[in-house]
C-alpha cells in the first residue's frame, strides 16, 4: 500500500521518502493550484489550439500493451495542440497517441502562471550557485491523452513528482529489490530502464520470475501527487481523459541510486561497438 499525506513538511518528505527511496502520495498541495481548477482538454483547445507539441504514437498488431512492441514501433510526431484534442476526442476508444515528456511551458510560458513551484520537496541546497541548482532540474514536462493510454512499466534516472491535473490515473509501482523478477537488464529494448512484461496482463510462460514481484497499485486524482523515487518501476494507465505535469529532480542520493544502471548501459554500448568492429 502506498501511503497518503496530507502536506508533509519538506523535512518529514526528505527524512521519510527520499531518503527512504519511498513512494508517497501527497495530497492537499496541487489541488490550490489553478491549474486543477482550469486545465482540460476543451480549455487547452480553446486557448491553445495553435501551440505546437510533440507527441508519441505506435500501432499494436495486436491490441496489446506489449512492452516490447510499444519501446520497437514509438513514433515521436509533431502538431498543433487543437489538432492533436481534436483527434483525441474523435477516436477515444482506440487512439494510442499520447503528448509525453513535452516541455510545456517553454511553448505556452502563461501556462506557467497556474502551477506553484515544488522546490521545497526537492531539497536542492540553497548555498549552490543558481546556474547549478538549475542542471539539477528538469523542465517540468506535460502527459495528456485518452481514456486507456498506457505507458509500459520503465524506471527513471531521476526522483519524480507526478502531478494529476485533470482526469484519473492508475499506476503500478515495484520497487528497484525487485528488479530481477522484471529481467532487468533487458537490453535489447534500447535501453536500461526499460522492462518486457506486461505487469497488467503478464505472460508467465515467458516471464515466470513476475511471479514473484509484489506490484503496488494507486490511483491518483486531480490535485494529487505521487513521488516516484529513481529507479522504482511504474507502469500507468489512463482511466479517463487525463492532464498530468511531472518534475524530475537529481540529488546526490538518486545519483548514487543510478550507478548501476549507468554503468549497464555503458558496458552495453561498448559491446555494440566492439560488435561492429
Amino acid at each position: 500500500m502506498i501511503e497518503r499525506l496530507e502536506r508533509p513538511s519538506p523535512e518529514t518528505f526528505y527524512r521519510d521518502f527520499v531518503r527512504r527511496n519511498k513512494p508517497v502520495v501527497i495530497t492537499g498541495v496541487a489541488n490550490q493550484w489553478e491549474a486543477t481548477a482550469r486545465w482540460s482538454p476543451e480549455y487547452f483547445r480553446s486557448s491553445f489550439a495553435d501551440a505546437r507539441v510533440v507527441f508519441t504514437s505506435w500501432q499494436s498488431s495486436n491490441g496489446s500493451n506489449d512492452p516490447t512492441e510499444y519501446y520497437r514501433k514509438r513514433r515521436r510526431l509533431t502538431t498543433r495542440l487543437g489538432a492533436f484534442i481534436d483527434s483525441m476526442n474523435a477516436v477515444e476508444d482506440v487512439s494510442r497517441d499520447y503528448i509525453s515528456q513535452f516541455p510545456i511551458f517553454k511553448e505556452i510560458p502563461q501556462l506557467e502562471r497556474d502551477i506553484q513551484p515544488l522546490d521545497q520537496y526537492m531539497n536542492i541546497p540553497a548555498h549552490l550557485p543558481e546556474s547549478l541548482k538549475r542542471k539539477l532540474k528538469k523542465a517540468p514536462t506535460l502527459w495528456m491523452g485518452p481514456a486507456r493510454t498506457v505507458t509500459p512499466i520503465h524506471f527513471d534516472s531521476a526522483d519524480n513528482l507526478l502531478v494529476q491535473v485533470y482526469g484519473r490515473k492508475k499506476l503500478i509501482l515495484i520497487s528497484p529489490a525487485q528488479s530481477k523478477s522484471l529481467y532487468y537488464p533487458c537490453l535489447r529494448l534500447g535501453h536500461v530502464n526499460y522492462s518486457p512484461v506486461d505487469v497488467e496482463e503478464p505472460d508467465f510462460a515467458r516471464f515466470p520470475l513476475y511471479q514473484d514481484a509484489t506490484p503496488l497499485e494507486v490511483t491518483i486524482e486531480p490535485g494529487e501527487i505521487l513521488f516516484i523515487p529513481v529507479r522504482w518501476w511504474h507502469h500507468a494507465r489512463a482511466l479517463e481523459r487525463t492532464i498530468s505535469i511531472n518534475f524530475w529532480w537529481f540529488s546526490m542520493l538518486s545519483l548514487v541510486r543510478m550507478r548501476q544502471p549507468y554503468f549497464i548501459y555503458q558496458k552495453s554500448r561498448i559491446l555494440k561497438r566492439l560488435a561492429r568492429l
